[in-house]
């Protein structure tokens, strides 16, 4: 017995340092698109994404993975936040539990993030996902267990139900969604008692709506809305065109969640628009209620980073849970 349990603590040491070896190694390349909007272009974000992990969201832009850190351009330099170590991942756990978000504490970045991870292990070498592996597993944790002890009830604050509450439409009014990426979808169920349409700029996969618009028929999607909601990024030429079609179609109201009030378009012919905005306003009337849970999140997170890495864990079991199983073996 005694043997076992020394066999289970050398383990545990070995497990330790590899743990801290590998955080310590962990990079973070943050882009905030609020960063007077100088993010990285597609053919600079594709040249990197083969180095780390790639999540881009309305949001962001944001890259992390272990080891050697990507060249940066000097064109994207001024845009880039970047990080190492635990603060690296106090920033990852941040961002998943939404409290980096512009409605705070939304659920949709959870998803997102689950969704760039799938694609990363589809994609990347083993050599970049497999030292990234339980990192990622403990921020997935950590971002639950956040999330059950001081964000019940925030997420509801997620851009669906704020939509919702602004346009107001009554049951079974129709909603055209422009735009299928990830944000149409996450706000989707939000208007299940309406009937719901979508167009697209280009060919995609069709969202789960009654009534799916070809690319060509712009203008007939136009005449069918009673309601609109663009989640595509602000965008010049298209949102003309759909100014044009809007001038004498008989829509009740616009939600642009591309645009801030500073760039709104006039939208004439309907009777409500709004924009970004105003759902953020929404938004931070209601988080005023929730600002004590939020404090307490952002701190939680502070604490988890800190435990999870620092040279001797408090919690030596629940840093190495996904070990257990083998060392307890080792020790029968």
């Amino acid at each position: 017995m005694t043997s076992g349990w020394r066999l289970l603590t050398v383990a545990a040491r070995v497990a330790e340092s590899g743990y801290r070896l590998t955080i310590d190694r962990l990079w973070v390349l943050h882009a905030p698109h609020h960063a007077g909007g100088a993010v990285m272009s597609m053919q600079n974000l594709q040249a990197l994404q083969g180095s780390g992990v790639l999540v881009d969201t309305c949001m962001r832009q944001l890259l992390f993975g272990v080891g050697a850190r990507p060249v940066i351009r000097p064109e994207n330099a001024a845009a880039l936040e970047i990080f190492s170590g635990v603060p690296a991942y106090r920033l990852l756990l941040e961002i998943v539990t939404g409290l980096r978000s512009a409605i705070c504490g939304e659920t949709n970045v959870y998803g997102q993030f689950r969704r760039a991870w799938q694609t990363a292990l589809n994609s990347l070498p083993g050599g970049i996902t497999q030292p990234l592996s339980p990192i990622v597993g403990s921020l997935f944790s950590d971002a639950r267990h956040i999330r059950q002890q001081h964000l019940q009830g925030v997420g509801g604050n997620s851009y669906g139900s704020l939509a919702r509450r602004l346009l107001a439409p009554a049951r079974g009014a129709r909603v055209l969604f422009v735009g299928t990426g990830e944000l149409a979808r996450s706000i989707l169920p939000f208007f299940h008692t309406n009937e719901t349409g979508a167009w697209n700029h280009r060919p995609a996969t069709p969202l789960t709506v009654a009534h799916w618009f070809s690319t060509a028929q712009a203008d007939v999607a136009a005449r069918w809305a009673q309601h609109i909601i663009f989640t595509t990024p602000a965008d010049a030429e298209h949102d003309s065109g759909w100014q044009n079609r809007l001038r004498h179609a008989a829509v009740r109201s616009v939600l642009h969640l591309g645009q801030r009030r500073s760039e709104a378009l006039p939208w004439t012919g309907v009777d409500a628009a709004f924009d970004l905005d105003d759902i953020l306003s929404a938004a931070e009337a209601r988080a005023n209620i929730a600002s004590l849970q939020l404090v307490r999140a952002r701190a939680a997170c502070t604490e988890l980073a800190d435990a999870r890495f620092r040279a001797t864990p408090p919690d030596t079991r629940r840093v190495l849970e996904d070990a257990l199983p083998l060392l307890i073996s080792a020790r029968a």
